[in-house]
């Protein structure tokens, strides 16, 4: 597994308010995107809070039990997620300190996500490039009006609701395939096709380089950009 990712302030915030997390061993992996959420009083601070509960759940629960099966794991995964977003909740109370979550574990020739606002996570394979997580956005929402001018609102994120709600999957993983996990810093400033054709070099390409990585960031710049950008590219 080949991992390279990059999280930035960008030319316009006057804080990075993203996080990252890439951990690896072996084929098992755990990656995430966090993006504070403009307008809560602190999205910087839940950003971070889920990349360091995350990176410690790593270091102290899976190293310990990695020969434990991908579903017990992925389980504690979920679990955590409840708990990070109590834990805002009570400190900064519902709606005050915010993130989106995109997270990808893979583990035992499994994936799964978990995915909670507008971050989204891509898989590429043989069957082309697409997105596997739905942006939680209100026009997304059953029945939703798409002329409102709730338009783009963000509807579910950890630490806005005292219930979380997210979306998670988990299915087979295959030697090559090519996962992207980005923040809207990026995917809202690169054209669809242009985004899916990287992937699809990514995944034609014997190795994944960190240049790729690079060259899809200087298109979302190029594109004037406005937000913070992160981005995490993954090859089995």
């Amino acid at each position: 597994m080949t991992v390279f990712g990059i999280c930035e302030k960008g030319n316009y915030r006057r804080e990075n308010q993203d996080s990252v997390l890439m951990r690896t061993r072996g084929s098992s992996g755990l990656l995430l995107v966090a993006d504070g959420v403009g307008g809560s009083a602190d999205g910087s601070a839940a950003s971070f809070y889920i990349a360091e509960t995350y990176a410690r759940w790593w270091d102290e629960a899976f190293l310990e039990n990695r020969n434990h099966d991908f579903f017990s794991l992925f389980e504690e995964l979920k679990t955590r997620a409840d708990e990070i977003n109590g834990d805002l909740c009570r400190k900064y109370g519902p709606g005050r300190s915010c993130s989106t979550l995109a997270l990808l574990f893979v583990h035992r020739g499994i994936y799964g996500y978990l995915s909670s606002g507008d971050s989204r996570i891509y898989r590429c394979n043989r069957k082309g490039a697409r997105p596997i997580t739905r942006d939680d956005v209100w026009e997304n929402r059953p029945g939703a009006d798409a002329g409102s001018d709730n338009a783009g609102k963000i509807i579910s994120a950890l630490g806005a609701y005292e219930r979380l709600e997210y979306s998670c999957a988990t299915d087979k993983v295959h030697m090559g395939e090519v996962f992207l996990l980005c923040s809207d810093g990026i995917y809202r400033f690169v054209e669809e096709d242009t985004l899916k054709s990287v992937l699809q070099r990514m995944y034609r390409s014997l190795f994944l380089t960190k240049g790729a990585v690079e060259r899809l960031v200087k298109t979302a710049v190029d594109n004037d950009t406005k937000d913070n950008y992160s981005l995490i590219a993954v090859k089995i």
